[in-house]
């Protein structure tokens, strides 16, 4: 059965007239190009999160979700960073240019991303004595 259509399919191609050819090939010019993939975003925030007690050489970093991303108005969350256990306190969070808040244990932010931009960011709170 699918020989035969095929066949079909083949004699009538041959049958019909060349003008229909021209019509196809027009059809297929006019026929908008799709617009090519988007590279991929090289911008955004990166850095660390965490928390250093008094007298402490070094901060200690937050492990899971360690930093909130807010559009300028500082009212809608656009992205969080996450630090994992293998490094804590570090995360890295892709943004489009753009300016933003950037929440974190150390207080807010404001931050502009520019295309192809990375802004380190240092996020770190005094932790109280004694705990």
């Amino acid at each position: 059965m699918g020989y035969i259509m095929g066949l079909v399919t083949l004699l009538s191609m041959l049958i019909s007239p060349p003008n229909t050819w021209a019509q196809t090939s027009r059809q297929l010019e006019k026929t908008p190009a799709k617009a090519p993939p988007q590279p991929p975003i090289q911008s955004g925030v990166y850095g660390f999160s965490g928390g250093k007690s008094p007298g402490a050489d070094f901060p200690e970093g937050v492990v899971g979700e360690c930093i909130w991303i807010f559009d300028q108005a500082n009212k809608n969350q656009i992205a969080k960073g996450d630090c994992s256990e293998r490094s804590p306190g570090k995360f890295r969070v892709v943004l489009k240019p753009g300016h933003y808040v950037v929440r974190g244990p150390g207080g807010n932010k404001p931050i502009e991303v520019k295309p192809g931009q990375w802004i380190d960011v240092e996020s770190i709170t005094l932790l109280p004595a004694g705990l």
